[in-house]
């Protein structure tokens, strides 16, 4: 039994209201002018970092269910989940950065920043570097999917009047 692809649009929506969310509620007055703790965050920063970190969230959750919608699904496109999963984690991994670095900033010493920076330079390459095993030991299925989708747009359709009747 194939199951539906409908639940991707719903993953979607949610991610996009979120940061849509996110940056109104961060623009209205009580959120500008509030911060929080004596580190001074805005409390409209901290709204944006709940938001972006549940839209990458989010995101790797819909990047999960893919993959293992596609593992079910079997076939040619079964051998293609794995690259799935290891690119949106890259895309997550490497979002997360600019996300968490945004928020910590006010209370980041100029000696942690190096720490965090190189943990992100790290985990960006291992998901690169899985991303790339993925890609090689699944070639075959990729070069495979790639030559149907080609071929299916080197076919040209028959109009309707000229289609056999079965």
């Amino acid at each position: 039994m194939k199951e539906g692809w409908f639940w991707i649009s719903k993953y979607l929506v949610v991610i996009v209201l979120a940061l849509v969310l996110g940056s109104v509620l961060a623009g209205l007055e009580p959120f500008k002018s509030t911060t929080i703790g004596s580190a001074r965050i805005g409390a409209g920063t901290l709204v944006q970092f709940i938001a972006h970190s549940g839209a990458l969230v989010l995101l790797w959750a819909l990047g999960l269910r893919y993959s293992v919608q596609l593992r079910r699904v079997g076939g040619p496109s079964g051998h293609l989940s794995a690259t799935v999963l290891a690119l949106v984690t890259l895309i997550v991994v490497a979002s997360a950065y600019g996300v968490l670095l945004r928020f910590i900033t006010p209370v980041l010493t100029p000696n942690l920043k190096p720490v965090v920076d190189w943990v992100f330079i790290c985990g960006i390459l291992a998901a690169a570097l899985w991303l790339l095993w993925v890609l090689f030991s699944d070639s075959e299925a990729l070069i495979e999917a790639v030559g149907r989708v080609a071929a299916s747009k080197r076919r040209p359709s028959l109009p309707p009047d000229n289609r056999v009747a079965p």
